[in-house]
């Protein structure tokens, strides 16, 4: 028998990261897009950070199963920069659990 453990059933988690912005004392706002990334623009998307980020990673907790596309901003004295480029993130549906065989004669 398969069985799931704990850790198994936790919620997925996306980890972004980022190369830091030529201006040292920016900060970042991350956004998301359920679905695949557009071939252009950023209509749709959900700034996801209340607040800007500090560094240069940030970790999308607590989302589904499914495809997301990510995309931030530098934040510098109020203003925000132009876009990123667009990063897809596939999360795949977890695994069946508790498959047994029945015996037959």
């Amino acid at each position: 028998m398969l069985f799931c453990t704990q850790a198994h059933a936790q919620a997925h988690a996306v980890s972004l990261k980022w190369n830091a912005s030529a201006d040292a004392a920016s900060n970042y706002n991350v956004y998301r897009l359920s679905g695949a990334c557009p071939t252009s623009g950023t209509t749709g998307f959900t700034k996801i950070t209340a607040t800007a980020v500090s560094g240069t990673a940030y970790s999308d907790s607590g989302v589904a199963a499914g495809t997301y596309c990510y995309y931030v901003t530098s934040v510098l004295n109020g203003a925000e920069s132009m876009p990123s480029n667009l990063a897809l993130a596939v999360i795949l549906p977890a695994a069946p659990t508790s498959l047994s065989i029945a015996g037959t004669n």
